[in-house]
């Protein structure tokens, strides 16, 4: 075999390893590049030299996934006699050997351009999640939509690339053919335990003292789309495996503050006026509530409430909050009869975490974002259907797609659901998606079917969740649908906002035809929003952004009234109670609405999923962002239009107080969870009742 060598002063093993190690950095930079290409309009309005730094920086951690790629085979050919290059037919096989281990290296990182333009973040738990929780469906959204055989065939011509490139470049002439005793020792093992000590040192992203790289090195601009664009997906992705196992982010989180500081900080927070805490040495937020200040309730009070999630449903496409997309008639008309949250965010940017703060009012912690597949996950939460059901309302929950994803219906049935209907229940539906279930339109008319079933025996609680705005966007007639405006780009999207509307039209009309739509309060929010636009800011709250709507046909005193005061998911269930004139014990981690809280301009915390380690404090205008390894960075925005400012932090008291509040409300959430006592066992409330804590709980 010719050598192309220019490391000639390098013994052919040595040759190889540095060979090899220069082609994959090159191949991580050509990755780099597809993902910039790929997603070209999230860098307009960054400077060209930023963007190059991106190149520069990511270098480093490139080094290090080729660090740790290429370590196992240093070793190898560090072995004497055993090592690789004393064997011919290894020799031979090396290239299709190492092609083939690197082919799933080469399929990542070209998948990961349309991860990026899906969620704007690298590889992270969401991935592993999505994979994990059901492949079935997984594969099937993405056969449906995405350019699956293009991807496909581009794949295999790079591992057929990568092949003909160790053939022919990296693999020199030369190696030996038989171990010998004195080249291993002059030769051979100074040589590549040189490349060795090199590989860890790249392993750990370069020469640097103190710690390893890691993910906030990449951090290096105020442009959050650079900072993206200098990750390596392979680091985040294995980052995130290995972050499943250790929790490393919860231990940062769980220790900021003194215990009881951080405890009295969430307590002020949370607890509104007349609120009484119950066993406040053992539980943080356990009470009784109050209702005291209240400055808006319903006459007659609700019998009936109905939840009714959208899949995706961002604030930033409502017409209603002042977007021209023409996606969301339906939604407008009922804002203009009902109550609308302006300033609403939800607590996570998966349906899991929305469902779970909504119907338990518990937030979305680090390294806690999956509870309902989480064995803490399975604490006697005080949920809303299962408060409901205690006091003696029948309860539903009715979904489009299968209730085995997220393990719904085991965490929903430990949690007071009665009924469930899901994808396997519909008998003969007007169309079937072929990969998450029934249309929207299906899923509300059995949802109104449903409810009036279970409304000859009493008072309903129901949980309707939509799917059909959701890759690959397959929806039936009469999408696609005329009178759109919007990018091309953002087309299916865009029609899936609007079927999911126009399918909140059929319910409305087949609901005002029965006995109990008078009577009954609608609750309607988006599950979260998604990333459309280059982020402005550490954290991007548009993905966030949802609106939060009551509409209650029997009291139409506050028609059209648009509240800005800021709330996230985890303050529907007490507003929901409060709104019911229900008192019931509850250990909900947001507030009563039209209840006064401490803060008159509201607030909320958030994270993205997907095990991004970043959590948010928004506290009215402003919010801070805080993550390990990371200085928090505070920020004003307003919503209509979004605009974002990053502030300094010199010279002010308020970063200090968010910052306390931020880490005090995380540190006490991951305690109360690792200490079983989120939830509130049965025999805790007979207790409570026994001893007079509440006369009237159920």
């Amino acid at each position: 075999m010719k050598d192309n060598s220019k490391f000639v002063f390098l013994p052919p093993e040595a040759s190889f390893l540095a060979r090899l190690f220069l082609g994959l950095m090159l191949v991580f930079s050509l990755f780099r590049l597809v993902l910039l290409l790929r997603n070209w309009s999230l860098a307009d309005g960054i400077p060209g030299a930023v963007l190059f730094e991106s190149f520069i920086v990511g270098a480093r951690f490139d080094m290090a996934v080729t660090g740790y790629l290429l370590l196992p085979i240093a070793v190898w050919s560090l072995l004497p006699v055993l090592g690789w290059q004393y064997r011919a037919g290894t020799v031979r096989a090396m290239p299709a050997l190492l092609s083939f281990l690197l082919s799933p290296v080469i399929f990542l990182g070209l998948a990961e351009s349309e991860f990026y333009r899906e969620f704007h973040d690298r590889f992270n738990q969401l991935a592993i999640q999505y994979i994990s929780d059901d492949p079935a469906t997984v594969l099937s959204m993405v056969w449906h939509g995405y350019p699956v055989l293009t991807y496909l065939l581009a794949w295999a011509a790079l591992v057929s690339v990568l092949y003909w490139f160790i053939k022919k470049t990296v693999l020199p002439a030369g190696l030996p053919v038989s171990f010998s005793r004195s080249g291993y020792i002059t030769r051979t093992f100074p040589s590549v335990m040189i490349v060795v000590i090199l590989l860890v040192f790249g392993a750990r992203g370069g020469f640097q003292k103190g710690a390893p790289i890691r993910w906030g090195d990449a951090y290096f601009s105020r442009y959050t789309f650079a900072n993206h664009l200098a990750l390596n997906g392979m680091f985040t992705l294995t980052r995130a495996v290995l972050e499943r196992k250790n929790s490393k982010t919860a231990r940062f989180w769980a220790k900021r503050l003194p215990a009881r500081e951080a405890l009295e900080i969430t307590r002020k927070m949370v607890l509104q006026p007349g609120d009484h805490l119950l066993l406040p040495d053992q539980y943080p937020l356990l009470r009784i509530p109050g209702d005291q200040g209240r400055w808006l309730s319903l006459d007659p009070v609700p019998e009936n409430v109905v939840l009714i999630q959208m899949e995706s449903l961002s604030a930033q496409f409502v017409g209603a909050l002042g977007a021209s997309y023409g996606v969301t008639p339906v939604f407008d008309s009922l804002s203009r009869k009902g109550i609308l949250f302006s300033h609403f965010f939800s607590q996570g940017t998966h349906t899991h975490q929305a469902l779970f703060a909504a119907m338990c009012s518990f937030p979305n912690l680090p390294d806690y974002e999956y509870l309902m597949q989480n064995s803490l996950g399975q604490q006697p939460f005080r949920s809303l259907p299962a408060i409901l059901k205690a006091r003696g309302f029948r309860t539903l929950y009715v979904y489009n797609g299968s209730f085995t994803w997220d393990n719904q219906e085991g965490f929903f049935r430990n949690q007071g659901i009665e009924r469930f209907i899901g994808k396997d229940d519909f008998k003969n539906p007007s169309f079937m998606d072929p990969t998450w279930g029934v249309s929207d339109k299906d899923m509300f008319l059995r949802g109104v079917d449903e409810i009036d079933r279970l409304n000859k025996d009493g008072r309903v609680f129901a949980l309707l969740q939509t799917l059909s705005n959701h890759a690959p966007f397959d929806l039936p007639p009469p999408a696609p649908f005329n009178g759109i405006k919007g990018p091309d780009a953002l087309m299916p999207r865009l029609n899936g906002i609007r079927y999911g509307d126009w399918a909140l039209g059929k319910f409305f009309e087949e609901a005002r035809k029965r006995p109990w739509f008078n009577k009954t309060l609608f609750v309607i929010y988006g599950d979260h929003g998604f990333a459309f636009e280059r982020p402005r800011a550490m954290m991007d709250l548009t993905r966030q952004h949802i609106p939060l709507l009551l509409y209650y046909p029997g009291d139409t005193r506050h028609a059209g009234l648009v509240v800005k005061e800021v709330g996230s998911e985890v303050d529907i269930l007490p507003t929901v109670l409060g709104l019911l004139n229900i008192r019931a014990i509850n250990q909900a981690w947001g507030r009563d609405l039209f209840r006064p809280c401490n803060e008159p301009a509201g607030w909320a915390v958030i994270k993205p999923s997907g095990g991004n380690p970043t959590v948010a404090m928004i506290d009215g205008g402003e919010f801070l962002v805080e993550a390990p390894g990371l200085r928090p960075v505070l920020y004003d925005f307003s919503l209509y239009p979004w605009k974002v400012n990053q502030l300094t932090l010199q010279g002010r008291s308020r970063p200090s107080i968010l910052k306390r509040r931020l880490e005090s409300y995380v540190e006490v959430g991951i305690r109360t969870l690792k200490a079983h006592r989120a939830g509130v066992s049965e025999e805790v409330l007979k207790n409570i009742v026994r001893h007079g804590g509440m006369a009237a709980l159920p």
